[in-house]
């Protein structure tokens, strides 16, 4: 029965018999998967085909989630360490300091660290130790510890109330502070250039980081008016 037409041949070609149209598929197991970048892919029994092992990771295309995923971490990872670079320079500096008028807080050289978001007098309290300007000198910067804030009134000569001597007490005028050295007989502070205007102050040294590390603290106790 001629039922097909073959342009080719230009004539009618025979139907195959029913016995010779295949009723099953034949399996098909295929034996070695190739991937796109030419390395050989896992094969359906398990392994890799081709007995080639795991994939080296020098050998992933550089678009392969693995790779995105390091570049996004080295990422991260740089935007934090920005960060971090940022807080510290802002917010703290490191100062050195000379001289004897801090011992024995503060040894005769070394370093400290200070905390700038206590500039300008922000969150400052009697017995807080600070970096300030001098008044006189602007190009020195002392370390020294407050005595009296606004308000307060404050003996001008410790030494010399110790010692039976007439003693002369001032009030601490607005906007200032009243600075003193721990070591008193070898400080140059409040007693010789008087109150510091709190717009001087630099920061709060809250540590040292050389010549001994170790944090620090107001080393006073308040005192009530009834007391």
């Amino acid at each position: 029965m001629y039922r097909l037409f073959s342009r080719r041949h230009g004539r009618l070609l025979p139907l195959p018999s029913r016995s010779h149209i295949p009723t099953t598929i034949p399996h098909y197991k295929p034996q070695l998967l190739i991937r796109r970048n030419g390395t050989a892919a896992t094969s359906p029994n398990g392994g890799t085909a081709g007995g080639g092992g795991a994939t080296p990771e020098g050998d992933l295309p550089w678009y392969h989630p693995r790779w995105r995923r390091a570049l996004t971490s080295l990422v991260i990872g740089i935007k934090l360490l920005a960060f971090t670079h940022l807080v510290v320079s802002k917010v703290f500096i490191i100062s050195q300091c000379e001289g004897p008028s801090m011992l024995p807080t503060l040894p005769t050289s070394g370093s400290v660290v200070v905390n700038n978001l206590y500039s300008r007098g922000r969150g400052i309290k009697v017995g807080d130790l600070i970096a300030a300007h001098r008044p006189d000198d602007m190009d020195v910067m002392l370390l020294k510890r407050v005595i009296g804030m606004p308000g307060d009134y404050v003996v001008t000569d410790p030494m010399a109330a110790g010692s039976g001597e007439e003693t002369v007490m001032v009030r601490v005028p607005e906007g200032h502070c009243w600075i003193a050295g721990d070591n008193l007989s070898h400080s140059i502070d409040s007693r010789f250039y008087g109150p510091v205007p709190l717009a001087l102050i630099m920061g709060k040294v809250v540590a040292q980081v050389a010549g001994g590390r170790k944090w620090f603290s107001g080393p006073f106790t308040e005192v009530s008016k009834d007391e």
